[in-house]
């Protein structure tokens, strides 16, 4: 159970990623504010078949949680950015600096290794109360506002990275909840706030993603997002969830990986493009 979790988790990774190389080439030809811009992209054809295939992905990751933990789940997810850099470059015609491939290195090959600590745990399905959803979606909020003030790309993706955490969390809560009683779940599911929360914090999340591809290379954005994406739901599986921490060596490379991705993003936060510069005029650069 908890392999196949981690290989969908791998699989939902690699496609959300190449969603959002799609998202990122139509986000880029609609010149317009953050406000208004879900509701252009959303009559591009090309930008939808990329949402559509995102939904599928969030199924996988829905999957993954219900079958192993949200502590080996989540870092894996962010493995997929590596293949953002082939597709920036081959598809997308962006041109990184070398501090921004190194950023990118740093984000993958950390949530590899905070994921393959958690390899040997088993997952837990305890569901969360009302009051601690609600508050999980404020969090995210004021975590959000507060990363936007650098307004660069890199700070719309991380911005986005707390929506997606609660987005993971709340997946979990979904998949919890058929793998504990089938369909028959509906009911309880649509009596929790849960699946509403969900919608609410996907559309803000989507929509500072978008914003975020506007203004930076697209395996950048994500790979900022990666960070507070995998954080989150890392804090609720031992404080909410009370899934058990690895013991040993996996005890310090959990960590480890988490710095070493946090490290990523910093170096990504620091030599990403500010608002108003565009990627593709970026040079190659040290």
């Amino acid at each position: 159970m908890i392999v196949a979790g981690a290989l969908i988790a791998v699989a939902t990774g690699v496609a959300y990623n190449l969603g959002a190389a799609l998202q990122k080439r139509e986000a880029v030809e609609v010149a317009i504010g953050t406000k208004h811009l879900l509701r252009a992209l959303a009559k591009r054809k090309v930008w939808l078949a990329a949402t559509v295939l995102s939904t599928f992905a969030w199924v996988g990751q829905v999957a993954a949680l219900a079958l192993a933990p949200v502590a080996l789940v989540v870092p894996l997810l962010a493995t997929g950015s590596a293949v953002l850099v082939v597709l920036g470059v081959r598809f997308l015609h962006e041109r990184f600096r070398t501090s921004e491939l190194v950023g990118v290195a740093l984000v993958a090959a950390g949530a590899a290794a905070a994921g393959a600590a958690e390899a040997g745990s088993t997952a837990s399905h305890e569901a969360l109360r009302f009051s601690v959803q609600f508050l999980i979606v404020i969090v995210a909020a004021v975590c959000a506002a507060l990363t936007l003030r650098w307004r660069s790309g890199v700070a719309y993706g991380a911005a986005s990275g707390f929506g997606f955490a609660g987005v993971a969390i709340f997946s979990k809560e979904i998949g919890d909840g058929f793998a504990k009683r089938g369909f028959a779940t509906v009911p309880h599911l649509l009596a929790s706030p849960a699946p509403y929360l969900l919608l609410v914090v996907s559309l803000g999340a989507l929509s500072l993603l978008q914003a975020g591809f506007q203004r930076g290379n697209a395996a950048s954005v994500m790979a900022a997002l990666s960070v507070p994406e995998s954080i989150g739901p890392l804090i609720a599986s031992f404080a909410l969830y009370h899934e058990k921490y690895p013991h040993g060596v996996d005890a310090v490379i959990l960590p480890a990986g988490l710095a070493c991705a946090i490290a990523g993003s910093a170096l990504l936060a620091r030599h990403g493009r500010k608002l108003g510069e565009p990627a593709e005029t970026a040079v190659a650069q040290g």
